[in-house]
C-alpha cells in the first residue's frame, strides 16, 4: 500500500508500506471516525459524544462504510483536513467537519454503498441495539436504540445524491483481528447492514439526539459542503506558520511534526458553542480528560492555541482546589503546577491554594503516594517515587516565586532547600538516581522516570551530575531501534513483547513514545553534542511511527521493546505533544 502525506505541493512525502494502515478524523466535538481497509476492531467506525457526557462516554453509530464488491485499498492520502483512499479505479474521500456531528463520504464514480450500523456505548459490548428506518424531508433517517441508560436513543440522518436505496435488514458477524491481537475481548460482534445506496457518489450523514437535530445538520452540511471544505483547508494552513524553520531540512520529520500538531489539535474537545471541554488522553479508547496527560501536553498546546491552553490549565488548577478526584492522579497536580512557568500572568491565588492542598501528602520532606498511583499505574513502586519528589520541589519553588508575603515566601524557600538536600541524599548515589524510596531503602531499578525528574526539576543535580546519571542509565534502557524500555532490559521482570490489554508489559518493557521524546528533549538540554546519536534515533523512530505505522498521521502510545511497532492506543495526545516540544527545542 502507498501512503501519502500531503500538506502542499512543496511539503508532501510518500512511501510504500507492507502493512495496511488506517486513518482517523475528528470533529472537535469529541467524535471521531477511524477506518481501516476492513473492520478489525470494535473501536473502529463513526463515534460521537453528547456534550454533557464529554470526557466520560462516547457512542458508536456506524461500524463501516463499504463499497459493494470493492477491490483492496492500494493508496491512502492524508491531506490533514480529509483523507482519500484508492480502490482500483475508484477513489473514496472522507471528511468530518469541525464543530458538526457530520460525516461526508464521496466516491469518484457511482457505487453501491453499504452502511453498517452498531449503536453502542464504546465500552458496552452487549448486542441489544434496535433500528428503525424511515424517510423525512427528503432524507433517510435511522433511529438507533441502545442499551445505555444515559443515551437510550439517537438518530442518523443521511442526505444522498441518489433516491435509490435498499434496506437489506441483515445482521453480519464481524471477527476483529486487531482486538484479538490485543487480547481485548470480545473478538467478534454482530453489526447491522441497514442500508445500501445504489449508484451513489455522495453521502452526508449527521447524528443527533433528536431526529430534527440530525436532519438539520445533514441538510445544512449538504447545502454548504463547498464552504465547509474551504474552511477546513484554511484551518489546516494555520498549522504551518508555527514551524517554518529553514534549518529543518528533513522533509519526513517536517511532515511528522505537522501531523503531530494536527493530531494533538484533534484531541481537543469543545461544546457546540466552541467552549473548551478538555483534551482527550487518546483515541480510540482513552476518551477521558486526564490531569497528568493534559498537563504534560500544555506546552505544545500553547503553540497551537494559547487562549484554549490557558483555560485548560486554569481548569486543572481549579479542579485540584475543589478536590476533584475524577481522572485525578498523584502526579497530575504536580505537572499542573509545573505548567505555571509557561502561563503568565496566571491566577496566583489559585496556584498557591493548589500547592497547599498537596503539601498535605508531604512528610519528613518527602512526598508520599499510594500504590499504583504514578503514571506507571500497573506496577507497585516505592511510595516515594522519584518524579513525585522533583514535582514537589518544583511546587516549593513555584510557591516561593509567587508568594508576596515575605514569611510565606521564605518558608517555601527554606522548605525547597531542605527538601532538595534530603531528596538528593536519599536518591543520588553519585552514579544514578533511585526510582523510589520506601522510607528505609532506595530502589535503584533503572527506569526512564529519571527523565521526568529532570523535566520537572533540573536543579536537583548539577549539569555534570545529570550527564553522569544519564550516561549510566542509557545502556540499561536503550533499544537499538530508537526508544527506551520502561525497566532495565537485563531485569528478570523485563518483557520484550507488548502484552496487549493485559498490562504485564506496559511498565516492564514496553517503550512509550512520550517518554522517548521527552528523553531526547532532556538529552539535548544536558549535552546535545554528546547525546546526538540517541536524539537523532529517537526522532527517526517517532517520525516512522507517525507517518507510516498504526493510524497514519497520529503518534501511538507505545511499542514493544523488541521491535518498533505501533501498539497500545494508536492516537495518544502526549506522544504527539512531546514530539512537538522536542522539535521546537531543536529547531
Amino acid at each position: 500500500m502507498k501512503v501519502i502525506h500531503y500538506f502542499n505541493e512543496n511539503n508532501r512525502v510518500a512511501k510504500t508500506v507492507e502493512k495496511e494502515n488506517g486513518f482517523l478524523l475528528t470533529n472537535l466535538l469529541g467524535g471521531y471516525f477511524w477506518l481501516a481497509e476492513e473492520p478489525t476492531s470494535r473501536y473502529q467506525g463513526w463515534f460521537f459524544t453528547p456534550a454533557q457526557l464529554a470526557g466520560h462516554k462516547i457512542f458508536r453509530a456506524l461500524e463501516n462504510i463499504e463499497i459493494e464488491n470493492a477491490t483492496p485499498v492500494s493508496e491512502i492520502k492524508n491531506s490533514f483536513w480529509q483523507v482519500a483512499r484508492t480502490r482500483g479505479q475508484i477513489s473514496e474521500t472522507f471528511m468530518t467537519p469541525s464543530f458538526l456531528n457530520v460525516l461526508v463520504y464521496e466516491t469518484s464514480s457511482p457505487s453501491n454503498i453499504k452502511l453498517f450500523f452498531d449503536a453502542k456505548e464504546s465500552y458496552n459490548n452487549q448486542n441489544s441495539s434496535l433500528y428503525e428506518i424511515f424517510e423525512q424531508d427528503g432524507l433517510v433517517v435511522v433511529k438507533c436504540q441502545t442499551a445505555e441508560a444515559q443515551l437510550s436513543e439517537f438518530f442518523v440522518a443521511i442526505k444522498a445524491d441518489t433516491a435509490a436505496y435498499e434496506k437489506p435488514d441483515q445482521w453480519i458477524t464481524r471477527n476483529y483481528s486487531f482486538d484479538k491481537n490485543r487480547n481485548s475481548t470480545p473478538f467478534d460482534r454482530s453489526v447491522y447492514l441497514a442500508l445500501k445506496f445504489k449508484n451513489s457518489q455522495q453521502l452526508v450523514l449527521a447524528v443527533g439526539l433528536t431526529k430534527e437535530q440530525a436532519i438539520k445538520q445533514a441538510q445544512f452540511s449538504a447545502k454548504n459542503l463547498v464552504a465547509l471544505k474551504k474552511k477546513a483547508q484554511q484551518e489546516t494552513k494555520k498549522l504551518w506558520p508555527f514551524f517554518n524553520r529553514p534549518n529543518l531540512k528533513n522533509l519526513e520529520t517536517k511532515l511528522a511534526y505537522l501531523c503531530a500538531k494536527n493530531s494533538l489539535k484533534s484531541c481537543l474537545v469543545f461544546d457546540e458553542k466552541k467552549k473548551i471541554k478538555g483534551l482527550y488522553a487518546g483515541l480510540p479508547w482513552f476518551f477521558q480528560f486526564w490531569q497528568r496527560d493534559t498537563a504534560l501536553c500544555l506546552t505544545s498546546l500553547k503553540l497551537l492555541n494559547k487562549p484554549v491552553s490557558q483555560t485548560i490549565w486554569q481548569n486543572l488548577i481549579k479542579d485540584i482546589i475543589r478536590g476533584e478526584k475524577n481522572n485525578a492522579s498523584s502526579d497530575g497536580w504536580g505537572w499542573a503546577v509545573k505548567r505555571a512557568d509557561i502561563f503568565k500572568p496566571h491566577p496566583r491565588r489559585f496556584l498557591l491554594i493548589a500547592i497547599q492542598e498537596f503539601a498535605k501528602s508531604v512528610s519528613q520532606n518527602l512526598f508520599w503516594h499510594g500504590q499504583k498511583a504514578t503514571w506507571m499505574d500497573t506496577i507497585e513502586r516505592p511510595t516515594a517515587a522519584l518524579e513525585l519528589q522533583t514535582l514537589w520541589l518544583n511546587a516549593c519553588h513555584a510557591a516561593y516565586k509567587n508568594y508576596e508575603f515575605w514569611r510565606k515566601k521564605f518558608f517555601y524557600y527554606d522548605l525547597e532547600k531542605t527538601s532538595r538536600f534530603l531528596i538528593k541524599e536519599r536518591f543520588w548515589n553519585g552514579q544514578t538516581l533511585a526510582d523510589g524510596y520506601n522510607g528505609q531503602t532506595a530502589d535503584f531499578t533503572a527506569r526512564p522516570n529519571v527523565f521526568l525528574a529532570y523535566h520537572s526539576y533540573p536543579q536537583l543535580l548539577s549539569k555534570k551530575e545529570w550527564e553522569i546519571c544519564l550516561t549510566n542509565f542509557l545502556p540499561r534502557l536503550w533499544l537499538d531501534w530508537g526508544g527506551l524500555t520502561t525497566i532495565d532490559k537485563y531485569s528478570p521482570a523485563f518483557h520484550a513483547e507488548h502484552s496487549g490489554e493485559a498490562p504485564i508489559s506496559y511498565h516492564q518493557g514496553d517503550s512509550w513514545f512520550f517518554i522517548n521524546n521527552l528523553a531526547a528533549l532532556v538529552l539535548a538540554q544536558v549535552n546535545q553534542k554528546k547525546f546526538k546519536p540517541y536524539i537523532e534515533q529517537i526522532i527517526k523512530a517517532s517520525t516512522q511511527d507517525i507517518l507510516w505505522q498504526g493510524i497514519i498521521g497520529h503518534h501511538s502510545e507505545l511499542s514493544s521493546a523488541r521491535n518498533l511497532r505501533a501498539e497500545g492506543c494508536l492516537c495518544q495526545a502526549w506522544s504527539s505533544a512531546l514530539f512537538i516540544e522536542l522539535l521546537q527545542k531543536l529547531y
